[in-house]
């Protein structure tokens, strides 16, 4: 049995020395117990796997990290160019009074969110107090994607005939890539003015 070549082994070095270094394995618990109790067992540290080991988990934990950061980034520009393109588009239709295809092109959850009449109050409305668009700058971005489908949260300064605004527009992705507007909110001083 293994226990018994252990005893035969060290059987000599514990006669000479009373002492036994051992360095740590997997059969180290078997080892010391063949010893007898007299024998004082000093332990070597273990061997330098331990800190190779080490190393490559700390690179491939930074490896791991390091791809989640550019998946995210890639995510998020990838919602950024098509959400400006549609922001124009918003503005471009807002501008001609095309309320109706404004709607038309909406979310359903947007189209059901007041009724139809409302809607488009509501878009004349902004139309007619802000005037028309004459430009806006992206300054936030928030990709949220779940089981209910990637929605991109974006936030607009923007610029009108009769002041700046601060538009939010919330975006749902088609399974095509297009983007369809879900939600949108304007803040102005311009409203309250007038």
């Amino acid at each position: 049995m293994w226990v018994n070549e252990c005893n035969r082994l060290f059987s000599s070095v514990i006669r000479e020395t009373d002492v036994v270094r051992v360095n740590w394995g997997t059969q180290t618990e078997k080892l010391v117990e063949a010893l007898p109790s007299s024998v004082l067992v000093e332990a070597q540290p273990k061997p330098k796997r331990r800190k190779i080991l080490l190393k490559w988990s700390l690179f491939a934990t930074a490896l791991l990290f390091s791809y989640l950061i550019w998946t995210f980034g890639s995510g998020l520009m990838a919602g950024a160019g098509p959400s400006d393109d549609a922001v124009r588009r918003f503005h471009s239709q807002l501008d001609l009074r095309d309320y109706e295809e404004l709607l038309l092109e909406s979310d359903e959850g947007f189209q059901n969110s007041e009724s139809h009449e409302e809607l488009l109050k509501f878009f004349a409305s902004v139309h007619s107090k802000l005037g028309v668009s004459q430009g806006s700058t992206r300054t936030n971005i928030n990709v949220n994607v779940s089981t209910n489908g990637t929605l991109i949260t974006v936030t607009y300064q923007s610029t009108f005939e009769q002041g700046n605004a601060t538009e939010t527009f919330t975006w749902r992705r088609t399974a095509g890539g297009d983007l369809r507007l879900f939600g949108y909110n304007v803040q102005s001083n311009v409203f309250l003015s007038k």
